[in-house]
């Protein structure tokens, strides 16, 4: 059996002298194929590779694009669905309202950590990128683990399905003839199609319908997700807006009288009976409780490291992410606010638990009363905020993807980093987001699905930000990493902020593992061991593909690819050996009889 064999990887300067072992490329995106380039094998081949493709400037995002990007993405099903899960999960008035407070401020000190690495390192690919700068040991452990994390987790499963329950209300409408009546059956109501096979249906057409206009109008889809933006801050400050009202007392019915104390009056744990673990302690309010509230929260904010996925497509990514991002999430922190207390200004306790992934449209009611605007315009209005979510993610998402792929990390990494039929858009990867986005979709069929879901894609996403905040942290404080070397563009995060945003990350990964009941059709076990048994799988990816396909003869080598704006780009190879001892000893050698490890192909 051969000798297993892990390469270097190969250092090399952007300046034009690159050394011998560079292979010299014409124009991009016209190899000798016709296709795309090409690269020169062991015995003298030529070989297909992947496309690189280098965005021409005017297709770029710039601030408010990238500003739009951004809000389209965070703002979305969360803050509209999210808050029934987090006042059951914490059964206080209060407390909801300053984990709204602590998710902002937690956000932007995760947002200060992906600054730093985005003006860096201005390239597409977010944590993928990061993560292999800090974690180089064991070599491609980092890359895995998070290949399966994305993969798996960084679907549009939540905000489809949030997209179907808004708009099966709309057609449907609701039966209720009276404010007080909206309040009690209106919730019955909105949750009894969640989980059906026609809540299902219409989540995988829209996400598929979604994934075509990507795909094939790419430009169409970046003008609907940047009108989708402007309106869901609209629609954001009709939610302010009316519940000054309630404020004010020009609202339909009585008021909650929420503010009347820090928990407010009444129970949100449901119906009437307090939820306790067994022992008599109630389970809303305690560790696990305020754990899921706060994954629930991270999740409404959750979409700010949007940007970094797409840095090759923004204009002067540094200058533009310094801008854009902290101008995109300063106005969601406000208006999340703000909203929660429009909510508890009109809705009781009891009403915003039991009103499923719909609250919204039954906060409207509350207020205005029961007409066709409430029953109808407003679900409509709130549909087409969580389908520019699902635009959002499905124009981002894939993009890293078809990094992962491109890099050879993936099975069938051809075809999934594949642009056909146009060299418009990822359309393998987008392809790839719709299967697992699917998946998830027909494979859930309880009530709390969207909770559930959107806990597991926060919870496992959560991992990825521990790393990389440690990673950043050891980068800051390590001489020998030239980290810190000066550079204008560069964001500089400061330390105690990375401390307490890892804490408060820490916090969501161990407390939901204490027992309790608070979803009530899964296993409290469920969410936290799928969200960390994704390190293992990613451990498990990692031994097979680095250390059992070597064992059988398959070696891992590098090619770093240099685009014609300077940046870089790292290929995995895994070449059959040939040749025997000599051709052992050439592959050591980079292929090419005296390299270090790899080839480096350069576009001019």
């Amino acid at each position: 059996m051969n000798e297993p064999t892990i390469f270097e990887q190969p250092i090399h300067s952007k300046d034009p002298e690159v050394g011998e072992d560079a292979i010299y490329m014409p124009e991009y995106g016209v190899g000798a194929n016709g296709r795309g380039p090409s690269r020169i094998g062991e015995e003298g081949e030529e070989e297909d590779d992947f496309r690189d493709y280098v965005f021409p400037e005017d297709r770029k995002l710039g601030t408010w694009s990238t500003a739009f990007l951004l809000i389209n993405r965070v703002v979305g099903a969360g803050i509209f669905s999210t808050p029934s899960s987090i006042i059951h999960n914490t059964n206080s008035v209060g407390a909801t309202l300053l984990f709204w407070v602590l998710g902002g401020v937690m956000t932007f000190c995760g947002l200060a950590v992906y600054l730093e690495f985005g003006t860096a390192i201005p390239r597409s690919g977010g944590e993928k990128v990061y993560l292999e700068r800090v974690y180089r040991k064991p070599k491609y452990l980092a890359t895995c683990i998070f290949a399966v994390q994305f993969i798996l987790f960084a679907i549009s499963t939540a905000g489809s399905i949030s997209f179907s329950s808004y708009l099966l209300r709309c057609v449907l409408g609701s039966s209720t003839t009276s404010p007080t009546e909206a309040g009690g059956q209106a919730q019955e109501e909105a949750t009894k199609y969640d989980g059906t096979w026609l809540n299902r249906g219409i989540a995988v057409a829209a996400i598929t319908v979604v994934c075509l206009i990507h795909a094939f109008l790419p430009r169409l889809g970046i003008w609907l997700s940047n009108g989708l933006g402007v309106f869901k801050l609209v629609l954001l400050s009709l939610v302010v807006c009316t519940g000054f009202a309630a404020l004010a007392g020009r609202m339909e019915g009585e008021s909650p009288r929420n503010f009347s104390s820090f928990d407010g009056p009444g129970d949100a744990t449901g119906n009437g009976d307090t939820q306790t673990d067994g022992m008599g302690k109630d389970e809303a309010g305690s560790a696990a409780g305020y754990a899921l509230a706060l994954l629930q929260v991270l999740y409404s904010y959750g979409g700010w490291e949007n940007a970094n996925y797409v840095l090759s497509e923004v204009r002067d990514a540094p200058r533009t992410l310094r801008r854009a991002a902290p101008i995109a999430i300063g106005t969601v922190t406000v208006f999340y606010v703000l909203a929660n207390v429009a909510y508890f200004a009109a809705m009781t306790k009891d009403e915003l638990s039991k009103s499923g992934v719909v609250p919204t449209a039954i906060f409207f009611t509350r207020v205005w009363g029961p007409s066709a605007f409430t029953d109808r315009v407003m679900p409509l209005f709130l549909s087409f905020s969580a389908l520019g979510n699902v635009f959002a993610q499905s124009f981002a998402m894939p993009r890293v993807k078809q990094e992962l792929a491109k890099e050879g990390t993936l099975p069938f990494s051809r075809f999934w980093a594949s642009d056909w039929p146009e060299q418009k858009s990822p359309t393998g990867a987008i392809l790839l987001h719709w299967i697992f986005t699917v998946a998830l979709i027909l494979g859930s069929s309880t009530k709390d699905v969207y909770q559930f879901l959107s806990n597991i894609f926060t919870y496992s996403g959560n991992w990825i930000k521990v790393f990389l905040g440690i990673g950043l942290l050891y980068l800051n404080f390590t001489p020998a990493e030239n980290w810190n070397t000066p550079e204008n563009q560069r964001f500089h995060s400061y330390p105690v902020l990375t401390v307490f945003w890892v804490v408060g990350l820490l916090y969501t990964c161990a407390a939901p593992f204490i027992p309790n009941t608070l979803l009530t059709k899964v296993h409290f076990s469920v969410v936290p061991a799928l969200g960390t048994g994704m390190l293992v799988i990613g451990v498990v990816y990692w031994v097979i593909w680095a250390k059992v396909l070597p064992a059988f003869g398959f070696s891992i080598q590098h090619e770093v690819v240099v685009l014609p704006d300077g940046s870089e780009r790292v290929k995995y190879k895994r070449v059959r050996p040939r040749g025997g001892r000599g051709g052992a000893r050439r592959r050591r050698n980079g292929g090419r009889g005296g390299g270090r490890g790899g080839t480096t192909v350069v576009w001019r």
